[in-house]
């Protein structure tokens, strides 16, 4: 990635709220994600995509798991992130996202969960997404679609959609608001190495996967700038189910103590470090804007 390329990414996301980020994993990092994505896969049961059938498969990765800690602490992803400006980022989440070959689309949702918070209308990201796809996206097998700047203005589909992750809004049909094509969205078509960066509170959404083929992503969660955040978010970062029990940095015998790992782990050593954020998934921006 040139300097000059780098500073339109960082640009555009900042704008945006989403970028794409050409060809930064290699081959053996996409072979180590497509093994760990099928291990996964291979032991869902059906009912699991039923319950998911708009989102995919939504199933989580710990931090446990070597092939991940590989894929996070790899150079190609510390030198992608240092490009975009995140200037302490830190892995909280992340999930296998596959899309069974004939499958609906997913519905127009945000996923930030602090609204209620006014950190949250900050221009900078708190929460960015880190989509890694392992087949090429296309209109056809259930590329990305998002709304640029929906992470900063208020849009009608604010006010419009159910909440994101219910069943409610899992039942909505293919011809509701949800799954509408809206104008001035844009549509992110990548290749496998390639890295869609979002910011969470980007309204987006994927197209029905048409194809006789699966459309599977690994879907990684990061907070970009951690050490500059307040407390309480530090503190509820740290209780992310996929990472380890808080306090292991505390243990000085704990074996990710000095690891490669906890350079990318949150650690939280304020003394209310079990606290988490009361939810709330509404933007609370004026009706006005």
């Amino acid at each position: 990635m040139s300097a000059s390329s780098s500073t339109g990414l960082v640009t555009q996301l900042d704008r945006d709220g989403f970028c794409l980020v050409p060809g930064v994993l290699g081959q053996t990092t996409i072979d180590l994600l497509t093994e760990l994505a099928e291990q996964k896969l291979g032991g869902t049961d059906d009912d699991h995509f039923r319950r998911f059938a708009h989102h995919g498969s939504l199933i989580p990765i710990t931090f446990d798991d070597e092939r991940l800690a590989t894929v996070l602490t790899s150079p190609e992803i510390r030198t992608a992130f240092c490009r975009l400006g995140f200037t302490d980022p830190r892995w909280i989440s992340g999930y296998v996202i596959a899309k069974p070959p004939h499958s609906p689309g997913l519905w127009w949702h945000q996923d930030w969960w602090a609204w209620g918070h006014p950190y949250s209308y900050r221009r900078q990201a708190t929460q960015i997404f880190c989509m890694i796809y392992l087949q090429s996206t296309s209109r056809k097998n259930g590329c990305l679609r998002a709304l640029p700047g929906s992470h900063l203005n208020r849009h009608p589909l604010h006010d419009a959609l159910p909440e994101p992750h219910t069943l409610h809004i899992e039942a909505e049909g293919e011809d509701s608001l949800s799954h509408r094509v809206v104008t001035g969205e844009s549509e992110i078509q990548a290749d496998p190495g390639d890295l869609v960066i979002g910011d969470v509170r980007v309204l987006h959404a994927t197209h029905p996967n048409t194809t006789d083929s699966w459309r599977t992503a690994v879907d990684l969660l990061f907070v970009p700038h951690f050490n500059s955040l307040p407390n309480e978010f530090q503190a509820h970062y740290v209780n992310q189910f996929c990472l380890p029990p808080v306090g292991w940095w505390t243990d000085p015998s704990h074996p990710l103590i000095g690891s490669p790992l906890s350079e990318i782990l949150p650690v939280f050593q304020g003394p209310d470090r079990e606290r988490m954020m009361e939810y709330c998934r509404q933007p609370q921006w004026p009706a006005t804007q």
